[in-house]
């Protein structure tokens, strides 16, 4: 959450300083691409627990919600603010990114007292 929070502050700083409204944009891409990450971290933990064909049939209509997500956050977007387009898909990939980065450095973190010895 720290994450989220801050890297919002810095997109509503950046917007306050330069004043313009299209890098609302990004702000928007932002929380989608961090909304993204999260999501399939969750949808892969509870499918990790099933036999393999109700995990990867769980797997298939998670992805079809997400991108349909993402397609519904791009075109509402482009309806009505098309000068947000390419601030939000920066914001996208940035929010993307940056959760990713995170959700890997947890898993890397929780995974080094779990060393086995073989």
């Amino acid at each position: 959450m720290i994450a989220l929070f801050s890297g919002t502050a810095c997109l509503l700083l950046g917007i306050a300083f330069s004043g313009q409204q299209a890098y609302l944009g990004a702000l928007v891409g932002y929380w989608v691409g961090f909304w993204y990450i999260i999501w399939i971290q969750l949808e892969t933990q509870r499918s990790s627990e099933l036999e393999i064909r109700v995990a990867l049939k769980r797997m298939r209509g998670g992805l079809v919600a997400r991108l349909g997500m993402v397609t519904l956050v791009v075109v509402t977007v482009a309806r009505f603010q098309a000068s947000w387009l390419f601030s939000l898909a920066i914001g996208i990939a940035a929010g993307v990114i940056v959760s990713f980065i995170i959700v890997a450095n947890r898993k890397i973190q929780g995974e080094r007292g779990d060393k086995r010895s073989a």
